[in-house]
């Protein structure tokens, strides 16, 4: 075969190899069937992904867990732009906030609304931010996943057994969405509950070839737990900063000249 014919015969090669369905989720989602196949095995078995994330390239079976952590997190914060209602728990948690931060004699009175709205859309974008720095050095201080585990495959394991307590949070996302502040808040613990649940299976379930019965039953409560702080911590941290800083650039933003009228 001559030079001169090897492109054509590459070309037709290729064209009758061309993308598949795979490749168009890939494209519509950025999360193609691999990782939806991760998913199903961080809840049916999540031994399996615990063992390929010790290996390089994750055994050619299973998409990176932090990838997947956020491109779970990334769909959460796309439906809560749309979710975040006039009712919403989220508009009600911001509006507190800010009455509170009315009474405070260095704020004064500003228009409670209007921060409203700037906060949430600052929070939708600064939070998941807020919380992946959290759950990075979260996960970069967590030693349950056996003796010799390097800094990587400790980052690994841990967003691998995180991913299954965020896909349920998506679904709870949902309810609360729709539920009134009093249904929220039972919402919420009952979200809390299933985190330390869900997070304690997944982890107990993954260790299952490294750790002991018992060892694992203190290490995935371990996991569990800090976990939860983490979360929590992180989200206060994220609705305080955000709404201090809606609520001093609306007071900043106030034209202060008709009180100077009035006062003359």
């Amino acid at each position: 075969m001559t030079d001169s014919q090897q492109p054509d015969a590459a070309v037709g090669k290729t064209s009758g190899s061309g993308p598949g369905f795979d490749a168009l989720i890939e494209d519509v989602l950025g999360l193609n069937l691999r990782g939806v196949k991760t998913l199903w095995f961080l809840f049916a078995n999540p031994n399996e992904v615990f063992t390929a994330a010790r290996h390089e390239n994750w055994e050619n079976r299973f998409t990176p867990s932090i990838r997947l952590y956020f491109s779970i997190i990334a769909i959460i914060v796309f439906f809560q732009f749309i979710w975040a209602g006039e009712h919403s728990y989220m508009r009600e948690a911001f509006l507190s906030q800010f009455e509170t931060m009315q009474t405070l004699p260095n704020f004064g009175a500003f228009d409670v609304e209007q921060a409203t709205d700037l906060a949430i859309n600052i929070y939708l974008m600064v939070s998941p931010l807020v919380v992946g720095i959290f759950m990075l050095l979260t996960a970069c201080c967590m030693f349950v996943w056996g003796k010799g585990t390097g800094f990587v495959t400790r980052i690994r394991l841990f967003f691998a057994a995180l991913v299954p307590y965020i896909a349920v949070s998506a679904v709870l996302t949902l309810a609360t969405s729709h539920a009134t502040p009093e249904q929220s808040l039972l919402i919420a613990g009952l979200a809390i509950g299933s985190m330390l649940v869900i997070n304690w299976l997944t982890a107990f379930r993954g260790l299952r070839d490294v750790h002991s019965m018992a060892a694992r039953v203190w290490k995935s409560g371990l996991f569990s737990v800090v976990v939860m702080l983490s979360i929590m911590v992180s989200g206060t941290v994220s609705q305080l900063v955000v709404g201090v800083w809606a609520g001093l650039h609306i007071v900043n933003a106030q034209d202060p000249a008709p009180q100077m009228a009035d006062e003359n």
